[in-house]
């Protein structure tokens, strides 16, 4: 495999549809499409591999692109992942919300607060967590105003939590 044949399977697999065992098959050369990045690194696979999740955890290969996407700079990444915290396909938003956590900056602030508000309580931890690795004044307030309207207990537990960690969460009520 080369990299053109890599980009083109990719560009073919935006986003991968639902794990099912008749996919197996596609994902193991999504995996082999992995490593040959990690391997050959090109820039052109980012905003490719943000867009490719599916529903599900791509047989275990879905949390292992992190590492592909750590070969690149802070630069190079944020505006394909900011884009992909926007898509309207919910296993780009669940895995690129994780990813986030991997590049805390002040810039992934505004579509993590968006996400705050999505219908799936995953992609809204996964969110929370992300944020929590950002190192920004605005992070506390943030989390402050979504315990107000926040339903989900999980949710709620886990903003408890970061909160409790950043030394203020006994001061919340």
């Amino acid at each position: 495999m080369n990299s053109t044949q890599a980009i083109m399977f990719l560009k073919n697999n935006q986003p991968f549809s639902k794990d099912t065992e008749e996919r197996f098959e596609i994902i193991k050369k999504y995996n082999d499409v992995r490593v040959h990045f990690l391997n050959y690194p090109d820039s052109r696979c980012i905003p490719l591999f943000l867009n490719s999740f599916g529903e599900g955890n791509g047989f275990g290969v879905y949390q292992l692109i992190e590492d592909v996407l750590m070969k690149y700079s802070v630069e190079q990444v944020i505006p394909h992942l900011i884009s992909a915290l926007h898509s309207e396909h919910i296993g780009v938003r669940y895995w690129c919300s994780h990813i986030a956590a991997s590049f805390p900056t002040p810039s992934l602030i505004p579509p993590l607060v968006h996400l705050l508000s999505d219908p799936d309580p995953d992609i809204r931890c996964a969110a929370i967590t992300a944020l929590s690795q950002i190192e920004d004044d605005r992070i506390i307030g943030i989390l402050v105003g979504v315990l107000e309207k926040e339903e989900d207990p999980d949710v709620l537990d886990l903003i408890q939590e970061v909160l409790e960690e950043s030394n203020i969460g006994a001061a919340v009520p």
